[in-house]
């Protein structure tokens, strides 16, 4: 299966209803099989967050691994988030690395984001 490009939503913060495109050809890295985009504070992450106090100097991964999205914290201070499958006013602090629907939101630091479900 191929890598297509995707489309990253901010759904919170100064930058709420801002978009992010990004291709495999120019952004992240591919490592193995797997497409790896790095989201933190610092400004040579793939993703900068850099107006989110919250969010740590290299903060998460988003992976694509296997034909599905995953969303893996490294070990950030304020942790990493994802809304409640059940209940979408609630949300979930998770470690490790998780799977990560289009369209499902999840948070770093203070900032809620999103796959854009329209690239699937």
């Amino acid at each position: 299966m191929s890598i297509k490009p995707i489309t990253l939503m901010y759904m919170s913060g100064v930058e709420d209803g801002t978009t992010i495109d990004l291709n495999p050809k120019t952004d992240g890295s591919i490592r193995d099989a797997d497409w790896i985009l790095s989201i933190g504070r610092k400004d040579d992450n793939d993703i900068c967050l850099r107006n989110d106090t919250f969010v740590s100097r290299y903060h998460a991964r988003l992976l694509w691994r296997d034909g599905k999205w995953w969303l893996e914290d490294i070990h950030s201070t304020n942790g990493s988030f994802t809304e409640d499958e059940m209940d979408t006013f609630h949300e979930i602090r998770f470690e490790g690395t998780i799977p990560v629907e289009c369209g499902q939101l999840f948070r770093l630091g203070r900032t809620w984001l999103r796959i854009q479900p329209d690239n699937y």
